[in-house]
């Protein structure tokens, strides 16, 4: 064959059944936004009463399946033994993320989409790309995916949204904040510490929404998913009644309580984009006390990557913890090392390449009214070293484990 990476796409797509022809699929891909985005979908979908899976880092499920994932878009073999799960397990829809790498290997050939999101693009995976337009080009192969029936939801306030416009093979639906002349568009933002709301306008009409999520990044993702799900015949009435409903995502922005006198937050959060968002995002909300923020650096990666999300930190929070991410196969120090390489100026941070003690020092140092972000790793319980995923508590139980220490019990 003249691409074996396809042909073997399409072969396990044929002996799974075509799974995918069965079930309305939705797609999203971009560089920040895409777990939320497609956990979103999930609750949604399965709070109208349609039963839904959900593929991408925070594992695969549905109802009654649940299968092992190791990446946020699974191999061939895997994603279409996952669907074929889902099929059997009578769902009706499909919400998943499609990484960049996926994508720009076609290595999703034979999955063809009745919805398609495009959130954002900015730096990352470079080492992987090398340039901002084929890293861009890659995801854009999403759009082309889509059916010709099918939609293509497109963040216009995102500077290569008119890439993914040309690439789109379905009807173009675009959403934004600061283009009004995208189809749907959020004014009236009140974005609270634990909540948010907005009136949304555009080709659906005018409706005021209410979320006890947070974050002006949840406003786009709030739109796209509305545009989606109404175009599968859902009233925007409807779809709102449960964005209303909605739970917090697994490691996005989930408070860890134990009745301490100060917040502290676990976020996945481990590109340079999402990391200035949620800071940003905090230094606005929070009206008193010290930000401070754990963040590491990942290993066999783009440098930028690293000394971006450093000079991002040290100009807006009020104190920075900058430790190890996943290594991979860089060494530790020379890795953390790194990242305030660009900001020899900045006094407001301190070095701490053991993961667990930089939460544990950060927790410790709060004051009352203080808030703690840990951000990058997430729910995720391993670091990856020299090839190897090497076992510890994730950040979640890191978190918790800090406060015990410190006298304060989960509740």
């Amino acid at each position: 064959v003249s691409d074996a990476g396809n042909a073997y796409s399409e072969m396990c797509a044929s002996y799974f059944g075509n799974p995918c022809e069965k079930m309305q699929m939705i797609g999203v891909t971009g560089t920040d936004g895409k777990t939320t985005t497609s956990e979103m979908m999930y609750q949604i979908l399965n709070g109208l009463g349609h039963h839904t899976g959900y593929i991408g880092t925070n594992g695969i499920r549905s109802n009654h399946y649940s299968q092992e994932n190791d990446y946020t878009t699974p191999l061939q073999k895997d994603l279409f033994r996952a669907l074929n799960g889902f099929l059997e397990d009578k769902c009706e829809y499909v919400s998943m993320e499609a990484s960049g790498e996926r994508l720009g290997t076609g290595k999703m050939a034979g999955v063809s989409f009745d919805a398609t999101i495009f959130t954002n693009l900015t730096r990352d995976a470079l080492d992987i790309f090398k340039t901002m337009e084929n890293y861009g080009a890659a995801k854009a192969k999403l759009m082309e995916y889509t059916k010709p029936s099918g939609i293509c939801v497109i963040n216009k306030d995102d500077k290569y949204s008119p890439m993914f416009i040309e690439k789109a093979a379905g009807k173009v639906v675009t959403y934004g904040i600061e283009d009004s002349s995208a189809d749907v568009y959020a004014t009236d933002i009140d974005v609270r510490y634990s909540s948010l709301s907005f009136t949304l306008n555009g080709i659906y009409g005018t409706y005021p929404v209410k979320c006890n999520l947070s974050g002006i990044f949840n406003v786009y993702n709030i739109m796209a998913v509305t545009c989606v799900i109404h175009h599968f015949g859902f009233t925007v009435k409807e779809i709102i009644e449960e964005v209303e409903a909605l739970k917090p995502v697994e490691a996005r922005q989930m408070v860890i309580d134990c009745g301490q006198p100060f917040k502290v937050l676990v976020d996945y959060a481990h590109t340079a984009n999402a990391v200035k968002n949620l800071v940003e995002y905090l230094k606005a909300t929070l009206t008193d006390g010290y930000l401070r923020v754990v963040v590491g650096a990942g290993g066999s990666r783009d440098v930028h990557r690293r000394t971006d999300m450093a000079e991002y930190c040290t100009k807006r929070a009020d104190y920075n913890y900058f430790t190890i991410e996943d290594p991979r196969f860089e060494d530790t120090k020379m890795l953390v090392d790194t990242m305030v390489s660009t900001v020899p100026e900045a006094t407001n941070y301190e070095l701490i390449y053991d993961r667990d003690e930089a939460i544990f020092k950060a927790i410790s140092d709060c004051k009352p009214e203080d808030t703690v972000i840990i951000l990058g790793k997430g729910a995720e319980r391993y670091l990856s070293v020299m090839g190897k995923d090497v076992p510890r508590p994730n950040d979640i139980e890191s978190a918790y484990m800090a406060l015990e220490k410190l006298g304060y019990k989960k509740k």
